[in-house]
């Protein structure tokens, strides 16, 4: 695999010197020095900060830009992730570009995801960008946005399942695991969620909500959807309950009590 810090260096001799780029940040695994670090399957993530009106100027450097970093395979715009590259050992590297009034929005999210500067020509305006960023999340909203937005995909899993598109009902099956993840890590520990870890809930959820995700994640198969949908209805239902009475966080349970019943009803028809 590529040396992760010969990248690092060349990137910041390559883009410092452009006048178009104002500051350079690592993010992601590269730049945690504890948990979560990068492994030798682990992309890179660098933001790169231009001025507002050298943003589309400078995404048209990129291809070559990383030309010098290693044998390309192909590079192309990622929808989540920006210009993305794609090296002959599998190396991915993603270089987001980042207009310097949109710092603020770009670097919002708790200091435990930690950030790195590699370099900074804004004058001290990306450091007080990121030294602004929140120490923690507000735990008790995390938990009744995901009851609200549990229920409403379960109509939708339910009502694909019923109008027998299954590929669509498993897909919205899915989108309900994440919000029972999300649940389960309240569970655990809540400073779980500050480093948005469902990549790897392998290390740290118990083997107990392991093992009930096992259950629920289901193969293109007609009758194992139907059984993951009704039975995540359920662990659901006693996953909140059980965040509830720990933590006394307040959600509106009447949602739950009026479309639960409606749900397993047609899922037993």
């Amino acid at each position: 695999m590529k040396n992760p810090q010969e990248i690092i260096s060349t990137l910041k001799t390559e883009l410092e010197k452009n006048s178009k780029i104002m500051g350079l940040v690592l993010a992601g695994s590269y730049a945690r020095e504890t948990i979560y670090k990068a492994d030798p399957y682990s992309d890179m993530e660098a933001y790169i900060i231009v001025e507002d009106d050298q943003e589309e100027e400078l995404q048209k450097e990129l291809p070559e830009i990383v030309k010098n970093l290693g044998t390309v395979v192909f590079s192309y715009q990622n929808l989540w992730a920006g210009f993305s590259t794609v090296f002959d050992d599998l190396f991915r590297l993603e270089l987001p570009v980042i207009k310097r009034s949109d710092i603020s929005s770009a670097f919002s999210r708790p200091k435990a995801q930690e950030v790195k500067i590699i370099f900074d020509k804004t004058a001290g305006e990306l450091q007080k960008v990121l030294d602004q960023r929140p120490e923690t999340l507000d735990f008790e909203k995390i938990f009744q946005d995901q009851i609200t937005h549990f229920w409403y995909m379960a109509i939708l899993a339910v009502q694909y399942f019923k109008k027998g598109e299954i590929y669509n009902s498993r897909n919205a099956l899915q989108i309900l695991q994440s919000s029972l993840i999300k649940l389960f890590e309240l569970l655990q520990d809540p400073s779980i969620l500050l480093l948005e870890t469902n990549k790897r809930i392998e290390q740290f959820l118990s083997h107990e909500q392991i093992e009930i995700l096992k259950q629920l994640s289901s193969s293109y198969d007609q009758d194992q959807i139907k059984k993951a949908l009704i039975k995540i209805l359920s662990i659901f239902s006693q996953t909140a309950q059980n965040v509830d009475k720990r933590y006394q966080y307040k959600y509106n349970q009447d949602i739950e009590n009026q479309i639960k019943p409606k749900l397993e009803n047609l899922l037993k028809r």
